[in-house]
């Protein structure tokens, strides 16, 4: 699994703000206060978790796994 260094939320800590979020008593501003991220940060892993997702995010950026950038790379390579 390939997580970024400065990530703020693991698999596991999405997981416990699913959860709490589920039990209906925790607030949006509540959650993001204990978990120490933004609330549009919350909203997005409750958007996420709504969804069947069951395998963790990886952080490769899509932009590397384009055509046009290996392209515009191996033209500076040569």
């Amino acid at each position: 699994m390939n997580i970024h260094k400065r990530t703020r939320l693991t698999l596991l800590d999405r997981q416990e703000i699913w959860r709490l979020y589920q039990s209906r008593l925790w607030k949006m501003i509540q959650l993001a206060e204990r978990f120490r991220v933004s609330r549009p940060a919350i909203y997005a892993i409750l958007k996420r978790a709504r969804l069947p997702e069951s395998a963790p995010r990886d952080s490769t950026s899509h932009r590397f796994k384009t055509l046009q950038y290996g392209l515009k790379r191996l033209a500076k390579v040569e």
